[in-house]
């Protein structure tokens, strides 16, 4: 199976756990994009309603055109369950997001539901955070040059601005991503309260210790791990 194949195969474990009455955190990024409509088809069929809650505006613009209802996150006081993807997932069950950019308003959304759960293909697990993928950081556009070159001057690592068809990149929420090459030696708990305590960052892309559940699509079957 391909990698979209594979995506789709972790989708049932998924819409099982939406309940008739629940406020929904929808994430955002490819994986997300595809289990929208699904979410849609089990509400017609099963005749249930949610209130949806998204992390992007591209999501929330898919799900209300599937006529689904959505409202601001400022308009709910928590989140029965929120279900999206990842770049990265480790052992411990702890993640890199933000490759779409999304990662602040996913943070948020994440942090209020009572369960978090993770859809990802094979390809996402790692022995370390960093392995695969560049580390997201979400940086306001007044001095994000001198928060790269003090990264990469403090901690050795390359900080560099994402650029998006040779522009560069802008969040949601209007400012710039810079994507930071991570090696094995760094601790991403350590590394998280460096940067996230830095003037002008805004968030950062590790999720640590938030997800419930990681459901897993792989060549062999779907597999799902628990906190």
């Amino acid at each position: 199976m391909d990698k979209k194949q594979l995506k789709i195969s972790t989708f049932d474990d998924a819409l099982v756990q939406i309940k008739d009455g629940m406020v929904l955190g929808i994430g955002s990024g490819s994986t997300i994009e595809l289990l929208v409509p699904k979410i849609a088809e089990k509400l017609e069929r099963e005749s249930i309603h949610i209130t949806g809650v998204c992390t992007s505006n591209k999501t929330a613009f898919i799900a209300k055109e599937l006529g689904m209802h959505v409202v601001d996150v400022n308009d709910v006081e928590h989140i029965d369950l929120a279900i999206d993807g990842a770049d990265e997932v480790d052992t411990q069950l702890n993640l890199i997001k933000g490759g779409g950019g999304a990662l602040f308003r996913e943070k948020v959304i994440d942090a209020m539901s009572e369960r978090f759960v993770v859809l990802v293909d094979d390809s996402k697990l790692v022995s370390y955070l960093g392995e695969t993928f560049k580390l997201p950081v979400e940086v306001d556009k007044f001095n994000w040059l001198l928060i790269a070159k003090e990264i990469e001057r403090t901690k050795g690592v390359s900080a560099k601005r994402r650029m998006a068809d040779d522009v560069p990149f802008i969040t949601d929420n209007g400012n710039y991503i810079l994507d930071l090459k991570l090696n094995q030696d760094i601790d991403p708990y350590v590394m998280h309260e460096y940067l996230i305590h830095m003037i002008g960052v805004l968030e950062t892309g590790y999720f640590l210790d938030v997800t419930d559940q990681v459901i897993i699509g792989t060549s062999a079957g779907v597999e799902i791990m628990n906190k």
